[in-house]
């Protein structure tokens, strides 16, 4: 259990990051990101989540990141919306915005991916950094 809490803690360390450069929904993707790019890889790594493949989702993680979270982890702390959501059935929407990190000021592209499932719906918020890496995940 003591195992269980420290992965979900972790976990939720690494999403949260996802939170904190959200900052303001709506803005445009900054210049340099290409929306059918943002959007692609967004529903790459919602498609790789839906197929268990957490390995390579932490592979797509920017190289400074990859440690913060194991696979593991991730499973552990998706688990539970997983079990409640139910099959994946479609991908319903995708919303881009941009926000920038206030503490480096580097620019991020966010994708918010709306998944129908049989029992509930997810929103994956993804964020990428401009070499297209991974830099923030969130399930909710």
């Amino acid at each position: 259990m003591k195992k269980h809490i420290k992965a979900i803690v972790t976990a939720m360390l690494i999403l949260a990051l996802s939170l904190s450069l959200i900052g303001c929904a709506g803005t445009p993707l900054p210049e340099g990101f290409d929306a059918d790019e943002v959007g692609s890889a967004a529903e790459e790594i919602v498609g790789l989540a839906t197929a268990g493949d957490f390995d390579s989702i932490i592979g797509s993680l920017r190289e400074d990141l990859k440690s913060s979270i194991t696979v593991d982890q991730l499973k552990e702390g998706w688990a539970p919306a997983y079990e409640k959501a139910g099959a994946f059935e479609k991908i319903t929407k995708t919303s881009l915005s941009g926000t920038k990190d206030q503490t480096t000021g580097e620019e991020y592209a966010v994708a918010q991916v709306l998944v129908k499932c049989a029992n509930a719906s997810l929103v994956y918020t993804l964020s990428f950094d401009k070499d297209m890496a991974l830099v923030g995940l969130y399930l909710k």
